[in-house]
């Protein structure tokens, strides 16, 4: 077990200065509060509370104080000095709100999901929680694994697929997304069980005609097996999934021509509860493997964690892509969608290092976003010292919605990749396989992920268990 580490991050609230007839205090030069504003938000129920616990306390002073400090003064500076110490006032409560940060991150231990003693293969694990409480882990060939006790032990259940597709509905069924056949094909296996996985139903998919080009023009391979496929539910019923489509000319990720790219991940849905599937709309140009995370406050804001991979394009800058060696482009890469994921867009500095490729995305309900993943590579000097079948299995985190992620100073960063990487499992050999994470509790984690020296000699399925410790939120005096 690793030790606690004190991560020291806690918000330094601030008073302002009282507003005085005729300037502005120094904390209000040059709309500093207002920016302070915007960088710190209220987004939860408990936030806003302290934000009015404050104003109760705080705001009727200072706006009291602003009214009536000198007398005689003249009506513009009377409004001047109102508007400004709302501000301040606002800025305080806002601030005081956010107080609540991240102190320390800490291991609470490992347990062990499936060890057979010989080699399991090509292993990207997917961990889902039933409506029962159940936890479920895909483990791809090996089968799938059942605990229903919070993750402390874990049950078998075997099965004649493969799959890197894996998710639950909220009517408790099971899903599956597999190839049919071994050989490179359109046609894709869609598997449900409504049974806790005794018994399963198939149905075939041709997602060729879902180009643009339809029949005249269709896909030729699409890819749900040695990827990651993820399933999300929308508040209406409709059930999507995504999955890389791609054309026959594709080239090993050749994409000179934009209009038909070497990669590109599309979202298909079912609105009649499985029976039919279609409707599809792209994700990315140049991404797969794609998860997806709900604002818990906004059914249609969406957040996803994926892998874009490409070569350069005419023009292109290979010092932007993060990659000054190998692929340049081989990244992690977070994305947003405010209209349900019909569209999404990458976010400013929501681009790994290389390598950083294959994570995964948590939204929990007290508004807390965890992307887990493999430690990626900056140098082509780490990458030889690592090996291509090594990593340290790594947290990011956002204590308020993606607002800010925690580094090392006391403002957190609005960038991912600037964000600061927890250590969750030191280097390990595996593959850069998948290492996703489900919330046990509230600030409790349990993130699954595999061993062993190659891909295809990958020997366990484990777990880490692990917890974040917060500074408490303001207390009403």
């Amino acid at each position: 077990m690793s030790p606690p580490r004190d991560l020291s991050f806690v918000s330094q609230s601030r008073q302002p200065e009282v507003l005085r007839c005729g300037r502005l205090a120094p904390s209000l030069k040059a709309n500093t509060n207002l920016d302070r504003i915007e960088s710190q938000p209220v987004s939860t129920a408990s936030r806003a509370n302290s934000s009015r616990a404050v104003l109760e306390n705080a705001c009727t002073v200072r706006v009291h104080d602003a009214l009536f400090h000198k007398r005689g003064a003249t009506m513009r500076d009377f409004l001047l000095r109102l508007t400004m110490t709302i501000a301040s006032c606002l800025c305080v409560a806002v601030t005081r709100a956010d107080e609540l940060g991240l102190k320390q991150v800490t291991i609470d231990g490992q347990v062990t999901i499936y060890a057979p003693g010989s080699e399991i293969g090509h292993t990207m694990p997917q961990v889902r929680r039933h409506p029962d409480g159940a936890i479920y882990v895909n483990g791809c060939r090996s089968g799938l694994f059942k605990s229903t006790d919070n993750g402390k032990s874990w049950t078998r259940i075997t099965w004649a697929f493969d799959p890197n597709g894996f998710g639950i509905s909220r009517d408790g069924r099971l899903w599956l997304v597999d190839r049919r056949d071994k050989t490179e094909s359109s046609v894709i296996l869609i598997i449900q069980s409504a049974d806790g996985g005794r018994t399963w139903q198939r149905q075939e998919l041709d997602c060729g005609p879902l180009a643009a080009g339809g029949a005249d023009d269709p896909y030729t391979a699409v890819t749900p097996h040695g990827a990651y496929t993820n399933f999300i539910e929308r508040p209406d019923g409709t059930l999507m999934f995504s999955v890389s489509m791609r054309y026959k000319d594709w080239g090993d990720f050749n994409n000179r021509d934009q209009s038909r790219p070497g990669m590109r991940d599309v979202m298909v849905r079912t609105a009649d509860g499985g029976k039919t599937w279609g409707d599809p709309t792209i994700v990315h140009q140049h991404a797969t493997e794609t998860d997806f995370a709900i604002d818990p406050s906004n059914a249609d804001h969406l957040l996803a964690f994926t892998r874009i991979q490409r070569r350069m394009l005419p023009g292109e800058d290979r010092s932007e892509t993060g990659c000054s060696f190998g692929w340049p482009y081989k990244n992690g890469l977070l994305l947003d969608s405010t209209d349900g994921g019909r569209t999404f867009r990458a976010l400013p500095g929501g681009m790994t290092e290389c390598y950083g490729h294959r994570g995964s995305i948590l939204w929990t309900d007290n508004n807390v976003i965890v992307v887990t993943r493999n430690h990626g590579c900056k140098t082509i000097e780490e990458r030889r010292a690592r090996g291509h079948s090594g990593a340290a299995v790594e947290a990011q985190i956002s204590l308020n919605g993606g607002r800010t992620w925690v580094d090392d100073g006391p403002g957190g960063t609005p960038h991912l990749n600037r964000a600061k990487p927890f250590t969750l499992v030191p280097f390990r050999k595996a593959h850069s396989f998948t290492c996703p994470t489900v919330e046990l509790s509230k600030n409790r984690f349990l993130t699954v992920f595999v061993t062993g020296e190659t891909t295809e000699k990958t020997t366990s399925i484990q777990s880490v268990v692990w917890h974040i410790e917060t500074t408490p939120p303001p207390t009403k005096k």
